[in-house]
């Protein structure tokens, strides 16, 4: 999709920011999953970074809205 844009889909959950970028006509990529240390991150994850790669696929950067060590 040379010389367009995907649709910002940062702060998505990842399952709607995938098929939002499939129905725009885009292939998702990676998915990288970051979190802080030592602590286990649970669901749903969203989307915090996108890049489009070299290869034309979308690659997103996600994270869990609460991890196992968060307070309530």
């Amino acid at each position: 999709m040379a010389g367009s844009r995907p649709p910002d889909v940062v702060a998505y959950p990842l399952e709607e920011a995938r098929q939002a970028l499939i129905d725009a006509g885009w292939t998702v990529g990676e998915v990288t999953e970051t979190r802080p240390p030592r602590a286990t991150l649970l669901d749903p994850r969203r989307v915090v970074r996108q890049r489009v790669h070299p290869d034309g696929s979308v690659g997103l950067v996600v994270c869990g809205e609460r991890s196992d060590g968060a307070r309530a």
